[in-house]
């Protein structure tokens, strides 16, 4: 009995010792943007697309580049973050066989949309504060409501840790939209330096599917497809709030036309984009 007893104690000692060790390793992440505080970002986007049209091969390149302030409103008990964001710069770059041209958006400066998130970075409401009209877009919302967040862990993380989340996001695009389901497997790889800040690093892979519909020239567009990215973020270990992200993604996707003219429209187009904290 007495052997047996020593047993039980040496086994309590050890998962004590064990889950006191795990304890120590692993952390907690949570984002902790103040209220009163304002954040901006720069979003910069470049792709290559490829498309297909009656047998010829068309060739498209271009840039995306915005600067987006974050103002916190407020932050509940609970955690939940209010943001209003606006755009303080928009360009973008568009380069083909026929083309080569800069935009400045400034049809779209100054127009907020107000995100509510979770201290894990899920969204839980949106709302267009000030609706624009602009050729090809219903509304300039569509990039404000998007956070640039990464999903975080609810539980306790260590080196080595994943776990998974699903986004569904809806896009207007002219007279029609197009939705997209997403489902992201997240990793803790550690800590590490980034612009000059102690943070903790995440990995990140996702895969989606795209389908929709517009009208243009009285033409009906179906549109449906696939994509895939990979990346990583960085997120402030003292400030609990994002520093920096970068991901890659491949989309195939199909466009079919019809109407007085009816044909299929292939698309394969890879995108670099960076998220990084400015100020």
């Amino acid at each position: 009995m007495k052997k047996i007893m020593n047993h039980f104690s040496l086994l309590v000692v050890l998962t004590f010792v064990s889950l006191n060790a795990v304890s120590q390793d692993s952390t907690k992440l949570e984002y902790k943007y103040k209220a009163g505080n304002t954040y901006r970002y720069k979003s910069l986007s470049s792709y290559d697309m490829v498309q297909e049209m009656n047998g010829q091969e068309m060739k498209m390149s271009g840039e995306s580049t915005s600067i987006i302030k974050m103002e916190v409103t407020a932050v509940s008990a609970d955690g939940n973050i209010s943001a209003v964001n606006s755009f303080e710069e928009m360009k973008t770059i568009i380069k083909n066989a026929m083309m080569d041209t800069t935009m400045e958006q400034k049809e779209l400066i100054g127009k907020r949309g107000r995100v509510t998130f979770s201290k894990y970075g899920t969204e839980l409401k949106k709302e267009v504060i000030d609706t624009i009209t602009t050729k090809g877009f219903s509304s300039g919302a569509n990039t404000l409501l998007t956070l640039g967040l990464v999903r975080l862990s609810e539980g306790r993380v260590a080196t080595g840790c994943k776990w998974s989340a699903s986004q569904t996001d809806t896009v207007k695009m002219g007279e029609g939209s197009t939705i997209s389901i997403s489902q992201t497997e997240y990793s803790y790889i550690g800590t590490e330096q980034k612009d000059n800040r102690d943070c903790y690093k995440l990995a990140f892979v996702s895969k989606s599917e795209t389908t929709g519909k517009m009208k243009q020239m009285g033409m009906d567009i179906f549109i449906e497809g696939t994509g895939d990215t990979s990346g990583l973020a960085w997120i402030d270990r003292n400030e609990g709030i994002l520093v920096n992200k970068e991901s890659s993604s491949t989309q195939e996707m199909t466009y079919a036309v019809t109407g007085q003219m009816k044909m299929s429209i292939p698309s394969t187009q890879t995108i670099k984009s960076t998220y990084t904290l400015v100020k």
